[in-house]
């Protein structure tokens, strides 16, 4: 049923409008345009003013004009992107759609949900297909914390189940697993001398850093938690004592009391390489997201299950390391699950989309719609 030269032509508009974190309005005027021709209800709400964006997120209801006597369900995509460095020229080869502009993003990344949502709600309405009340949530901000979703009033939302289709792979995984996040921002201060003329009289903030990282663990931890040191900046010149120095660490886990376990390491060695050279320092923790687990009983998920099976796709139910709108969703009291949605290589300049895969999470999206949820 799906309309493939319309869907395709979709993509195509949406991946040529630039919509980096914070610049998205743009494309919440193009995405909202659309849903209002297809008759839905749109609201933008004005996160955007508390996020230091120029737009807010998308809530839409499709309100179903023959039911199936389905419970109403929500779908979700964000869309906003990594940075955008140059233009967006999207070519098709081998049936795969690039950008011909090697040095950047395609931007596939989460636009191949929202050309899908859309055409779906195209053809059901065009065809008059029984679903449920059926809730559209756009997000923005989403690849920077998820900063979208964090704001969204949960109450404009009238459905308790829902799906986001931002998971990078083939069409078929379901992602019902995925870690709670720490974000650790640090500061070394030191003082500043001339290196070279009194250098015993200064304390040396990238030397503390130093020390702190050399005893930590990073990278893979185990199966479930993993930790990274992400940023380091500090010193003025090459002769100076460097006086500052700052770093940014993160740690994920499956696991809430890994995850608490790891932050106490990483405070444990910021605090040695403080003490060890004469430093002070700050720091702040800031918990991201809240994991989550959803069991393979609930609805999300079999209904996922259902709908692959009758595209003859093999489900994969496991968990997943990165973090996403759906962390938000579930920690806010919504029972969801992320969807692999055919997306490879996201947020480098090797994105590709395949037309094929674009098609079946198109067709996928049908398939969880004309589901009847009891």
């Amino acid at each position: 049923m799906i309309n493939k030269k319309r869907l395709l032509n979709t993509f195509i508009e949406l991946v040529r409008i630039k919509s980096p974190s914070k610049n998205e309005k743009e494309i919440v005027n193009y995405a909202k345009e659309k849903l209002k021709s297809l008759g839905l209800e749109v609201k933008v709400d004005n996160c955007g003013k508390k996020l230091g964006s120029n737009a807010g997120n998308i809530i839409a209801i499709y309100r179903t004009k023959n039911s199936s006597g389905s419970k109403p369900l929500f779908l979700a995509a964000h869309l906003d992107t990594v940075s955008v460095n140059g233009d967006i020229v999207p070519v098709i080869k081998n049936g795969k759609i690039y950008n011909k502009n090697k040095d950047c993003i395609l931007g596939g990344d989460d636009k191949v949900a929202v050309a899908s949502i859309i055409e779906v709600l195209s053809v059901i309405k065009e065809k008059n297909i029984p679903t449920g009340d059926i809730f559209i949530v756009f997000t923005i901000s989403e690849e920077i914390g998820v900063l979208g979703a964090k704001n969204i009033d949960m109450r404009l939302i009238g459905a308790k189940c829902g799906f986001a289709f931002d998971c990078d792979g083939d069409v078929g995984i379901i992602i019902n697993k995925a870690p709670f996040q720490d974000s650790i921002f640090a500061h070394f201060k030191g003082k500043a001398t001339h290196a070279g003329i009194e250098p015993e009289k200064g304390i040396n903030s990238i030397q503390a850093a130093a020390i702190a990282i050399s005893d930590m663990r990073i990278g893979r931890i185990d199966s479930e938690s993993t930790c990274n040191i992400g940023k380091i900046e500090g010193g003025t010149a090459r002769n100076i004592i460097p006086e500052n120095t700052k770093l940014e660490i993160e740690a994920r886990s499956l696991k809430l009391s890994k995850l608490n376990n790891i932050t106490r390491m990483i405070l444990k060695n910021l605090k040695k390489g403080a003490s060890k050279v004469g430093a002070d320092l700050k720091y702040k923790i800031v918990r991201e997201y809240e994991g989550f687990e959803i069991s393979k009983n609930e609805i999300p998920v079999m209904v996922a299950e259902k709908a692959l099976k009758k595209l003859n796709l093999k489900p994969k139910i496991m968990s997943y390391g990165g973090g996403s709108d759906i962390n938000i969703f579930n920690s806010k009291g919504k029972i969801a699950v992320n969807l692999s949605a055919g997306m490879e290589n996201i947020h480098t300049s090797k994105e590709y989309v395949k037309i094929e895969q674009l098609e079946k999470l198109a067709e996928l999206i049908m398939e969880i719609c004309k589901i009847v949820i009891k």
